[in-house]
This record gives C-alpha cells, structure tokens and sequence, in this order.
C-alpha cells in the first residue's frame, strides 16, 4: 500500500543531459531573444519574405488593373471611345473608335464634337460637328477637319454629359 503513495522516481533530468550536451543543443533550448523592428513584428526571415512576396503580388495586380484601365480609353455615357488624329493627304481626321462595354448600360444618341487649335482664342478656329451613337458593339466615325495644327483639345457633349481630351497628331 505505501507503493502506491509514493512520489514517481524519474531517471532521465534534462538539466543533466544539457550540461553534458554541446553548445548548439544548448542554444537551442535557450529561450529565443525577442527581435524589435519589422523582423519582430512578423516573426522571422522566412515569415518577412512570405510577406514581401504577398506585397509585391498585390502591387502588381494592381499596377496592371491601373494600366489596363488607364489604356482603356475615354468613357463617355458608359461607351470606351478611342480618339486620334491622323493626317491622310494633307488632310487631318479625327477618328473616333466607339465600343459598347460587354455588360451595362450604354449611352445612343447625339453627340456634338466641337475641336479647337490649342493655343487659340478666336471662335473662328473651332469646328463643330454631330455624330449619332447607334446600338451596336463597335463603330468608327472619321471627321475631316477644315484646318492643321499639331495640338488640339476635343470636347465631347451628350445631353447630360461632357468630356475634354487635348489630342496631338
């Protein structure tokens, strides 16, 4: 009966292997120095490169949103309109490249262009015409302009709704 009131005896003391065992054993069962700055924050080497990778992961998908968007082209009324000016035989165009989104709602109807020289005052200089959106996915309208420059900025006005761009040949 008293066997069973006894106190466990343990033969193994880590005390005494550590004290035998090398100094890299020992190290490792030190407690670890806690680190300050970025590297404490995130918990070591390994962790801060996961994390850096998560980062620039991040920054690339949105840098490559904001260029596909930026690349997208002018939204006027829901349409992506893609504007230049070309010149063909001493003439200068404007061409106009209009395409429907795939889903949502989509501006049909008039819109007035009106075209200055930059740089000019005089109304005199400007030229106005009108365009019709039709429902359609894409369409092109090419105008020709009555003067020639090197720098031009186009307004383009629907009912509720203007847009400036200043163009370059």
């Amino acid at each position: 009966m008293s066997d069973n009131n006894r106190e466990p005896v343990f033969y193994y003391s880590r005390e005494r292997r550590l004290q035998r065992a090398s100094q890299t054993v020992k190290d490792a069962y030190e407690p670890k120095k806690k680190h300050r700055g970025l590297l404490g924050l995130i918990g070591g080497r390994g962790n801060l490169m996961i994390f850096m990778c998560i980062i620039l992961i991040i920054a690339m998908f949105g840098l490559g949103r904001y260029i596909i968007i930026r690349n997208e082209g002018l939204r006027l009324g829901g349409n992506i309109l893609n504007l230049s000016l070309v010149y063909e035989e001493e003439i200068l165009l404007l061409a106009i490249h209009k395409r429907a989104p795939s889903r949502g709602e989509v501006y049909i109807g008039e819109v007035d262009i009106l075209i200055r020289p930059a740089g000019e005052t005089q109304e005199s200089t400007e030229f106005i015409h009108r365009v019709i959106f039709n429902l359609v996915e894409t369409e092109t309208f090419l105008i020709a302009l009555p003067f020639l420059g090197n720098d031009f900025f186009v307004i383009l006005r629907t009912s509720d709704e203007q847009k400036v761009i200043r163009l370059q040949p």
